[in-house]
């Protein structure tokens, strides 16, 4: 008995093993027969991003990964046309999906001149090659010098001053200053050519005026007690007018009038129909002048303002509006001078009618305001202004132009994002020198969707020939899009 029970438990035993080395072998099999199971390859490049060094801000891909084998990927960075930003060293960094990596590494810093080849090594191991270009956008305004003249084309005989001003043809340049030189040269408008010269109808002139009707105005300031005077130029005559305004001091009548009253001077409307305004400031003050027209009548006396939006008295001030509705804002542009860096100082405020004021900081400009003009265009508002780079007297000057529509953006400076494209949209290169009189002559005329800005550059040194180079008047064409 013991035997056939051995018997049985071996032969138990092996039909066991045999089975299991069936299913064995049938698993094996059935294991050969399986495709493999893929990796994942993953999403690979996920975006790309650049930054200009030493400026804030870092501009992304204008469409995020994940991108297809070969696709160009872009990247817009602001830049102006005059000053286009240097591409050649922008730093630059990439994100990745899991398990995802660039090989060779995206450097820190990449030419950009050319675009720039990536290859992504994917999670399986598989590579995929796409390229990364910059592309410039563009403020939405463009400037571009369409004329300059230098002294040594205009041939006056004061090159510190050239206060100017322009109508629809003409731009009529001042050259005088103080008690010298008695002549106006008329250039045209769209070459700067000299066309000829009108005389000044006094001494002492210091600026020259277009009013709303194209009439050429020149304004005399008050020097040696002869008063503030206001002359208007018949074209068709050829002759000047008798003063309008001759504001002068009078011991009976208690006036006094400051001394360089109208040294700068303004003019908004028609001076002889409908209502006009004329502002002049004297240095050393904080008080502004002002005369209404009405139908060519002006108030027998100015309406004496003392302007609270200043700390101190300015040294140079100028007051201007650009509509003669009751609901126009006002301008100041001022500087103050007092010989020491630290405290010297320029401002730019508007003033509304419910004496709100709104300004825009000096980091935006520099510390001195040589002239400035607000204009319109196709309902937007814009501000030309000319300001001196640096402190020193003999500094050069620039022109910048800014979107003064949305007051939510006066405050912005250069360090903001988008600075170029929402605020201050040009600046341009350095011009005139020894600005020794503080001075930059200022019109604007619009026509359609441009406008021309015309500019003038004081120099004043030891050196006549340097004076001449330097010394220029300029036309700026500027020109939108919505």
């Amino acid at each position: 008995m013991e035997i056939i029970i051995i018997n049985f438990l071996n032969s138990h035993k092996m039909k066991n093993i045999k089975l299991l080395a069936g299913l064995m072998t049938a698993f094996a099999l059935f294991s050969c027969t399986q495709p493999e199971k893929e990796l994942p390859k993953g999403n690979g490049l996920l975006n790309f991003v650049v930054k200009i060094p030493e400026q804030p801000g870092e501009y992304s891909a204008t469409k995020k990964g994940p991108y297809a084998p070969g696709e160009e990927i872009i990247v817009q960075i602001p830049s102006s046309y005059e000053q286009p930003v240097d591409i050649t060293a922008l730093e630059a960094y990439a994100s990745f999906d899991n398990d995802c990596y660039a090989d060779p590494a995206v450097p820190s810093v990449i030419d950009f001149t050319e675009p720039y080849e990536i290859t992504v090594v994917l999670a399986d191991g598989s590579k995929q090659t796409n390229t990364i270009k910059i592309e410039f956008v563009y403020p939405r305004i463009k400037v571009e010098e369409l004329w300059k003249k230098d002294n040594n084309e205009l041939k006056c005989l004061y090159t510190h001053w050239l206060n100017l001003a322009a109508d629809q043809k003409y731009v009529y340049v001042l050259d005088a200053i103080q008690n010298l030189g008695d002549k106006i040269k008329v250039l045209d408008r769209m070459t700067g050519e000299v066309v000829k010269e009108i005389d000044t109808p006094n001494s002492i002139i210091a600026q020259v005026h277009v009013d709303a009707a194209g009439r050429l105005v020149a304004t005399r300031y008050n020097m040696y007690g002869a008063g503030f005077i206001l002359y208007i130029y018949d074209a068709a005559e050829e002759k000047w007018s008798e003063p309008v305004i001759w504001y002068v001091p009078d011991d009976e009548k208690g006036i006094v009038v400051p001394a360089y009253l109208g040294e700068r001077a303004s003019i908004c409307g028609d001076l002889k129909s409908g209502k006009a305004y004329v502002y002049a400031t004297a240095p050393d003050s904080n008080s502004y002048y002002c005369w209404e027209f009405n139908d060519g009548v002006p108030s027998s006396e100015p309406i004496i303002t003392r302007y609270a939006g200043v700390k101190e008295d300015w040294s140079k001030c100028m007051v201007k509006r650009t509509s003669v509705a009751s609901d126009a804002n006002l301008y100041f542009g001022y500087t103050k001078y007092t010989g020491a860096e630290e405290s010297s100082y320029a401002g730019f405020d508007m003033l509304t009618p419910e004496m709100d004021v709104y300004s825009i900081s000096q980091v935006n400009y520099g510390p001195r305001i040589l002239n400035y003009q607000p204009f319109t265009i196709n309902g937007e508002n814009w501000l030309a202004l000319a300001y001196q780079c640096d402190y020193t007297r003999w500094s050069g000057s620039r022109l910048a132009i800014f979107d003064i529509n949305d007051l939510d953006k006066w405050s912005m400076t250069p360090d903001d994002d988008n600075y170029i494209f929402d605020f201050r949209l040009y600046n341009s290169g350095d011009w005139g020198g020894t600005n020794y009189e503080q001075n930059a002559g200022m019109a604007v005329v619009c026509d359609s969707d441009a406008a021309y800005i015309y500019v003038s550059a004081a120099a004043k040194g030891g050196d006549p020939v340097e004076d001449n180079s330097r010394s220029a008047v300029m036309c700026y064409k500027m020109t939108y899009t919505k």
